[in-house]
């Protein structure tokens, strides 16, 4: 059962805290086809991310030391990124050990059919707890982009076995040496690996269950998706998932965020690119929805095509500006007349007898036979036909509502409503600002 409380009826919002990938501010603008165009240093990138609000940055280990740095080299590193963020005043939110790059994990890391490529990746793995807790991040992130196969050299089901038990190995591990935080697998439907390995949310969600089932861990091991990317690139929508993940209290302390064209490889282009601006309103949505207080952390880079100097700031600016104009869409639909008079037509009201039959039929409700049999017996009758003819024409309006919404035009589009049921609520909405959380928190 869900752990949040959801809160669609309050017309505030607490803007969400931000978060960016440190690999993110240094890309070099390079691809599989031509060389890098731009040489941005991780120390202007900080600069722009604090100026433009993002409060927070995240880091693979390689990006801050060779794979086979000895100790002293790892703790010079490590200290001089600790120096680069007490100047710029961010905080490291994730910490992920890259175990895609290097080509010994070529096969696999975690789930390789290769015991010493499995050792390597767990050794590798349990050498970056000590960088994610002397660098404070609150969160250690799996991503196992090698963790599939091209063509099934070994049982699928034992490859995704090794997968979470080698995660399970370093996320122990990490625990006795008393690392505090949070641990969050990343899911992708597929890339680099043609076939990878609990690709969706859904499938990872089964294998947190499984192989996480202590509740000590069950609490720390949670998903940190990545929209709409790691599911556009499929054709799905991002909505659909994450709503399950919150429903089931296993997304973690950040989801990963960027601008997805949809059934393309990943783009990771800036939000707002390529992707549906509709879609992203209803992950805004349904975090605020669901009164998430986690992170939403940018996870893209700026185009090749923006080579200069000015190419991070532009584009730190563009993430933060991005979300938080969701997030003023968010107070819009909370607020407006139309969207309140539709969806009390769309629910209706509560139906007691049917309350009573989920009530007893829920999960550990340890109902007696009889109880279930009498709570089923005294649902209303009413017949098919009856059913089907409900008004249902709200549900479309509605839409057409949202749309209005996401695009800016709710005021002149209020009009639309005229002589419908619901030219009632007609009533123009006010734009609103996002309110701070020391205001939110006040009301």
């Amino acid at each position: 059962m869900p752990k949040f409380r959801r809160s669609q009826n309050r017309t505030k919002v607490i803007p969400l805290p931000l978060s960016i990938g440190g690999w993110c501010l240094v890309n070099p603008g390079g691809d599989p086809f031509g060389d890098a165009v731009r040489a941005p240093t991780l120390t202007d990138g900080l600069r722009a991310c604090r100026d433009a609000g993002i409060t927070h940055v995240s880091f693979h280990d390689r990006d801050l030391y060779p794979d086979d740095a000895p100790q002293e080299i790892i703790d010079e590193k490590v200290d001089q990124v600790l120096r680069l963020l007490e100047d710029s005043g961010l905080k490291v939110l994730c910490f992920t050990t890259n175990l895609f790059s290097n080509p010994c994990f070529r096969s696999g890391a975690f789930s390789s059919p290769i015991p010493a490529v499995r050792q390597a990746a767990i050794v590798k793995g349990c050498r970056s707890v000590h960088a994610a807790k002397r660098l404070g991040a609150l969160n250690i992130i799996f991503w196992g982009g090698r963790e599939g196969t091209e063509v099934f050299e070994q049982d699928s089901g034992e490859g995704v076995r090794n997968y979470l038990l080698g995660a399970r190995a370093v996320i122990v591990y990490a625990i006795a040496q008393g690392y505090q935080g949070t641990f969050t697998f990343e899911p992708k439907v597929y890339e680099p690996r043609f076939h990878s390995f609990a690709a969706t949310g859904a499938a990872m969600g089964s294998g947190i269950r499984e192989f996480f089932p202590e509740t000590e861990l069950a609490a720390r091991v949670k998903i940190n998706p990545e929209y709409p990317q790691h599911v556009a690139m499929l054709g799905l929508n991002p909505a659909i998932e994450l709503g399950q993940l919150l429903e089931e209290d296993l997304l973690g302390p950040c989801i990963h965020f960027g601008g997805q064209p949809p059934c393309r490889m990943d783009a990771d282009f800036a939000p707002g690119l390529g992707g549906s601006p509709t879609d992203d309103f209803h992950v805004c949505k349904l975090l605020h929805d669901a009164t998430y207080r986690g992170f939403v952390e940018f996870d893209c880079r700026p185009l090749r095509t923006s080579a200069s100097e000015h190419a991070i700031r532009l584009f730190a600016r563009q993430c933060v500006a991005y979300w938080r104009q969701l997030e003023q869409k968010v107070v819009t639909f909370r607020r407006d007349p139309i969207i309140r008079a539709l969806q009390a037509e769309i629910f209706g009201e509560p139906i007691a007898q049917l309350e009573d039959v989920l009530t007893v039929t829920m999960p550990n409700a340890a109902a007696d036979s009889n109880v279930v049999i009498d709570a089923v017996n005294r649902l209303p009758i009413r017949t098919f036909a009856e059913t089907a003819a409900i008004d249902t024409d709200a549900i479309e309006a509605f839409g057409y509502r949202v749309q209005q919404i996401v695009c800016g035009t709710h005021r002149e589009g209020a009009t639309m409503f005229c002589g419908t049921r619901w030219a009632a609520a007609q009533a123009k909405t006010a734009d609103a600002p996002v309110e701070s959380e020391a205001e939110e928190a006040s009301n």
